[in-house]
């Protein structure tokens, strides 16, 4: 059976729409392969999206206290503590007391959770070191510029401030 409901009908949904430039096309993949392994690896270390982003946020950034790292995740302090209650019981963090200020907790990811986490990546890192091990330096210095007003772009969208060397001079 078919409508001419407008909103149930054929082409009513607008999805993003697919670039024709081939490039275009092979960032979006990787746009979006790149959000299946996060999703692929939060699975194999049994959390969810955002326990994942704040591990993720521990690994690349170290221990940080709770209410950093709802700063980080833009969550309230109340839910960063859920996070970390989660994170804790998973295995993948711990609590520990800062040495100079006894009230202060931090919070610090488990090597043994970073070993799991790297391991399901490092079938990728090793491929990509082999790709940028195969590259000519001019290769490298189109492919680092080109990237590196991608990260701009990505950047500019999430709301970062640009990186000091884009920054317009002071006077």
């Amino acid at each position: 059976m078919t409508t001419s409901d407008p909103i149930c009908g054929p082409g009513a949904w607008r999805g993003p729409p697919t670039p024709s430039d081939p490039i275009a096309q092979r960032l979006k993949t990787i746009s979006m392969l790149t959000r299946q392994i996060g999703r692929k690896i939060g699975e194999s270390l049994g959390v969810n999206i955002t326990d994942m982003a704040a591990l993720e946020h521990l690994l690349n950034n170290g221990a940080m206290t709770p209410s950093q790292l709802a700063a980080h995740l833009k969550v309230t302090t109340a839910a960063a503590t859920q996070i970390v209650d989660r994170l804790e019981r998973a295995g993948h963090v711990a609590r520990e007391r800062r040495a100079n200020d006894r009230r202060k907790i931090c919070v610090m990811p488990v090597p043994a959770s970073l070993d799991r986490a790297f391991a399901r990546l490092a079938p990728m890192i090793e491929g990509l070191d082999g790709v940028i091990a195969g590259l000519s330096p001019a290769e490298r210095q189109v492919i680092e510029h080109f990237l590196d007003q991608v990260v701009d772009v990505y950047g500019a969208v999430a709301g970062q401030p640009p990186p000091p060397s884009a920054a317009p001079p002071s006077r």
